[in-house]
């Protein structure tokens, strides 16, 4: 699943991006990178607490340029076509650059990465931080001095009403928000808990990831902080002056169709591979194993005790009981977790509540242990509540569909307890045949994967546990912990030509081959990859595209159930592929004989095109169900 982190939001609040990997060179006779693991790996010499390290400015200076020589070498010798890689190259020297204070140097890799962008909000927003920064600079330097905070917002507010405002709203909201929460004891408690063990467990030789976020957060110390009331302050201006103005138009409810319980149709069975479904809320929607009994007691001999709507997986992959994901590693209080996730949604969307007040100021004050437990407790509840979210995106208006769950316990802290092995990533990979299997049995005639997997978090896991000798054993070992289940995944939707998977593209703008995503990057005649559009039929900011992802489907501000029976909106591909999935079991509860050949060609074949993404093209369910029943 993915990662977040405090650190990284408030690093991007600041208008920076942490370093990915390395970016495309310029000539034919460069070393061609095609996926992530063909990218160089470096590491750096940090020993030492993190805020020591960056108190130290010897030692950080060092650092800081080492890393510089290191990009722009890099990208000098390796050949990538991929856009998101480049962009974080040039991101990082744009950071990197700033932090020296040569700020034209940081302004031209600014303009580079502009130049890679392809959604509006990005290209429409980047660099903006830093030219008003540039502009300020040349009536003092002083940053203390009263004139240069306003002549940094004087530009700051020139640029933002220079362009368009439907498309950069989002962005503008979640950075006001966002800078309610933001401080100087947030962000040097972010980097002693998630730095500081990394550190000690590579024994002072850290992977660049780390020294990257150094060189970030030193300058989110230096001048981020110090910046973002200014933001605040004009994006609030802007916001507030558009307050007034009509919301564009809703392009997607329109295309939404339910059927009727009256409708000639049969059940069908949906599978919801995710972590987990409060099946309570879905009472006559949901498939029933008729072999078992909630007794305590394996009745059907499949290996999975009690499994009357669909089985589970703990940790270890390995058979479990319970139908949604353990809440064993929780520290904090449930209750008030699950509202501070919903309060944190309510934030990205503009919206001012109690909730998002008392959000904002918990999140403001934490520091330490608390800090990481926080972390750790947002990562946890989200992981609970998704599953429940995405059935019943999957299920809705849709009298005849029934539920089979397979639940995961996906990973859910920022440093693991344990690093991965070869033997963890062969039994994930078991564990999807005995989950395909189940689906088989049951019945079900399509199932959503709104999860992602690649051999870079592997790698990185391994990275923050200190295993492995050198950069190159650790990454051959998550070549074969990610072969385990890849091959394994692969070989189980295989199985199952008579099912249609469904999986999420991902959230990290990025291409789902070269990130190397299972089960997203995956070819197979029985599976489609989802990106997410808004309801304006726009690219979300965060949706993973690739040759493979076709499709596309609303994936902001969807509203569905979490567990306890409270309505939420949330936002990603998870969102999107169940709408995919609705579609899908909608066709085959009217027709049980199409395939899922025939259920792609028909969801193709009516959808609409994404404007400005030529082979793109957003599903409409209602004009997909007349085609059918016409």
């Amino acid at each position: 699943m993915k990662s977040k982190t405090i650190l990284k939001s408030v690093a991007v609040l600041a208008g920076l991006v942490l370093i990915a990997m390395p970016g495309r060179a310029q000539t034919d006779n460069r070393i061609p990178v095609k996926t992530a693991d063909d990218l160089p790996r470096h590491r750096y010499q940090v020993t030492g607490k993190a805020m020591d390290f960056l108190n130290d400015s010897a030692r950080f200076n060092q650092l800081r340029d080492q890393l510089i020589a290191d990009s722009i070498a890099d990208m000098q010798k390796y050949r990538i076509e991929d856009r998101t890689t480049l962009r974080a190259y040039y991101d990082f020297l744009q950071t990197a650059y700033a932090s020296k204070g040569e700020l034209q140097k940081s302004l031209a890799f600014s303009d580079k990465a502009r130049e890679l962008e392809d959604k509006d909000q990005e290209k429409f927003t980047r660099g903006l931080s830093l030219r008003a920064r540039i502009a300020a600079a040349k009536v003092t330097s002083d940053l203390d001095d009263p004139r240069f905070a306003e002549a940094y917002k004087a530009e700051l507010r020139r640029q933002v009403k220079a362009v368009p405002y439907e498309p950069i709203k989002d962005k503008l909201i979640m950075l006001r928000g966002q800078a309610k929460m933001a401080s100087r004891q947030l962000i040097e408690s972010s980097i002693t808990t998630q730095l500081d063990p990394v550190i000690v467990a590579n024994a002072g030789e850290v992977p660049e990831e780390v020294a990257a976020a150094l060189v970030t957060m030193k300058f989110t110390l230096d001048f981020g902080l110090r910046a973002l009331p200014w933001v605040a302050e004009v994006y609030g201006e802007v916001i507030d002056a558009h307050s007034g103005a009509a919301n564009a138009p809703d392009l997607w409810t329109p295309r939404l169709m339910a059927l009727e319980k009256s409708a000639k149709a049969q059940p069908v069975a949906v599978g919801i591979w995710d972590s987990g479904v409060d099946t309570s809320l879905y009472p006559d929607q949901l498939w029933t194993n008729p072999g078992e009994t909630l007794n305590g007691k394996d009745d059907d001999g499949n290996g999975f005790a009690d499994d009357l709507h669909g089985i589970a997986f703990g940790p270890d992959h390995r058979p479990t009981a319970g139908s949604l994901a353990s809440l064993g590693g929780l520290h904090g209080d449930k209750a008030q977790g699950i509202q501070f996730i919903i309060a944190s949604q309510d934030m990205q969307a503009g919206i001012q509540n109690e909730g998002v007040t008392a959000f904002q100021t918990h999140v403001k004050g934490l520091a330490g242990e608390k800090l990481r437990y926080f972390t750790e407790d947002m990562s946890l509840l989200g992981n609970y509540c998704h599953g429940t979210h995405v059935a019943g995106v999957a299920v809705a208006g849709n009298p005849f569909a029934h539920i089979v769950y397979v639940t995961e316990n996906f990973p859910y802290k920022e440093i693991p307890d344990e690093a991965p092995t070869i033997e963890d990533g062969a039994r994930w990979g078991a564990s999807a045949q005995q989950a395909v299997d189940y689906f088989k049995k049951s019945g079900a005639r399509v199932v959503n994967m709104s999860w992602r997997v690649s051999r870079e978090a592997f790698e990185s896991e391994l990275n923050k546990k200190g295993v492995g000798a050198t950069p190159a054993e650790r990454a051959a070992l998550s070549r074969q912990i990610f072969a385990g289940l890849r091959n394994g995944l692969e070989t189980a939707l295989r199985s199952a030509p008579e099912i249609l998977f469904i999986a999420g593209s991902g959230n990290e703008d990025n291409d789902v081959d070269f990130a190397e995503y299972v089960p997203a990057g995956l070819r197979l005649p029985n599976l489609i990859t989802v990106g997410a559009v808004d309801d304006h039929d726009k690219f979300t900011s965060f949706t993973s595209t690739g040759k493979n992802v076709e499709l596309y489907a609303n994936g902001y501000r969807v509203e569905s159930f979490i567990p306890g029976g409270q309505r939420v909106k949330f936002s990603g591909t998870s969102m999107a592929s169940p709408q995919v999935v609705n579609l899908a079991a909608k066709l085959l509860a009217l027709k049980p004989e199409l395939t899922p050949t025939k259920v792609m060609s028909l969801m193709h074949d009516n959808a609409d095109p994404v404007p400005g993404q030529a082979g793109r093209f957003i599903i409409n369910p209602k004009r997909t169900i007349e085609a059918i029943k016409n």
